[in-house]
This record gives structure tokens, C-alpha cells and sequence, in this order.
């Protein structure tokens, strides 16, 4: 006899059958979304050095300072990258206050000494309030630990599956 005969045999699917799969089920349906988590809490928000600890020129005079935006202050000590924003992973290592004027041209900027960003990085929130990237600095040179938070979690899941798997067997 098998399990079909027997489950005619005593009066088919009844109410209790449909509430433990029904039960059973939404885990499974909230697993899936689970795994797609990865994709917006590990995303890695625009970002440049942070400016901490840098000097204002002394002689402002020189320099036509007034009416310049955040961006303009932010070029003299971050260099632009190829899509003309700041750069996300080097700075200058002196600040460079010649290439505030807005009449200075960007090839004065090349050849200058840049360095990693020692001081941290600044996140632009406005896609994403706070991700793991930004939480801890997974960027640059620490980028490969993304990678390794996103193993760390799958191995998590391939663990909750052997144990709790293993579990309902019995």
C-alpha cells in the first residue's frame, strides 16, 4: 500500500495537512528574499577621502576664496578622476590651492603627488543611508573584504541548511 492509498484510506488532505505546509512554507517564500538582502545592504555607496587634518592657505589672499562651492574646496585636495569627479581612492598629499580658481585648467593638476586615503573615506548617503561598505570601509584596499563578508554569510546559510535540515528528518 502506498502513501496515496493510505492517505484515502483515512480521508485525504484535511485542514491539518494544509496548515503545516502552509506553516512550512513561509520560510521557504522569506528565504528567497533573504538572499537578495546581499544585494542592497552590501552596496557600495559613491565615496571619496575624507579632508581631515588639512590646512587652509595662510595668505587667503592669494586666493579668491569666496564664492566657491563644497566641490571647488574638495579639488584641492582630492584629484578629479577620468569621469571628472573626485577621485574615491587617493588624495593629494599637500594641499593644492591653485586648482580652486575656477579659471585653472585640469592639466595643471596632473603629475602632482597623490597618496591613499589615510584619513578614511566620506559616503554620499543619499542612495544608501548606511551599507556594510560604508559601516566598514570596504573600499579600496579593503575592497576584498566584501567578498568575504558575502562568503561568510553563504556559509552561514549552507550551515543553517545542513543542521536544520538534518533536523527535520527526524
Amino acid at each position: 500500500m502506498g502513501f496515496a492509498d493510505l492517505l484515502d484510506n483515512i480521508g485525504g488532505l484535511g485542514r491539518f495537512q494544509l496548515i503545516h505546509v502552509a506553516l512550512l512554507s513561509i520560510p521557504s517564500l522569506l528565504m528567497a528574499s533573504h538572499n537578495l538582502l546581499q544585494n542592497f545592504s552590501a552596496a557600495v555607496p559613491k565615496h571619496h577621502c575624507r579632508v581631515a587634518n588639512r590646512t587652509w592657505p595662510a595668505d587667503s589672499q592669494n586666493f579668491s576664496l569666496s564664492g566657491l562651492g563644497e566641490q571647488d574646496y574638495l579639488h584641492a585636495f582630492i584629484p578629479l578622476g577620468k569621469d571628472l569627479k573626485p577621485a574615491k581612492c587617493q588624495r593629494y598629499t599637500e594641499a593644492q590651492w591653485q586648482l580652486v580658481s575656477h579659471n585653472s585648467s585640469l592639466d595643471n593638476a596632473t603629475g602632482l603627488e597623490t597618496e591613499p586615503c589615510l584619513d578614511g573615506w566620506t559616503y554620499d548617503k543619499q542612495e544608501f543611508t548606511s551599507t556594510i561598505v560604508s559601516e566598514w570601509d570596504l573600499v579600496c584596499s579593503q575592497r576584498s573584504l566584501k567578498q568575504m563578508s558575502q562568503t561568510v554569510y553563504m556559509g552561514g546559510v549552507l550551515t543553517g541548511a545542513v543542521i536544520f535540515g538534518g533536523l527535520s528528518d527526524k
